[in-house]
């Protein structure tokens, strides 16, 4: 009885491990098919394209120039409360563990030495 009901488990774990996997290749596929990634590439370029026009016009006006004006802000911050939280927890974990593991040799240091 146990037998077919671990097989009953992994058979349904399978399933829905497929399942699954068939569905992130769908939308992977349909993603390239559609022409996303070509849309998002033009878009940029597109962007690119303007920026470049608007410098050589500020260049023609005489107008002061300043390159960061025309790049486009890649940097995303991706923190959030969680992220945060886990950071400040792991920078208090390494402290103590740095206190604890200089403590630890300290005392090795005095055991030497006498």
């Amino acid at each position: 009885m146990k037998t077919e009901t671990k097989i009953k488990r992994r058979n349904k774990i399978f399933r829905w491990t497929m399942f699954f996997l068939f569905l992130l290749f769908l939308t992977l596929y349909l993603s390239q098919a559609t022409g996303y990634y070509e849309y998002e590439q033009s878009r940029k370029t597109a962007f690119t394209e303007e920026q470049i026009k608007q410098f050589e016009q500020d260049v023609k006006d005489g107008k002061e120039i300043d390159v960061n004006s025309y790049l486009e802000n890649t940097n995303k911050n991706y923190q959030n409360n969680i992220s945060k939280a886990t950071l400040s927890i792991s920078e208090a974990i390494s402290k103590y563990m740095k206190l604890g593991i200089e403590k630890m040799f300290e005392g090795i240091a005095k055991i030497i030495e006498e």
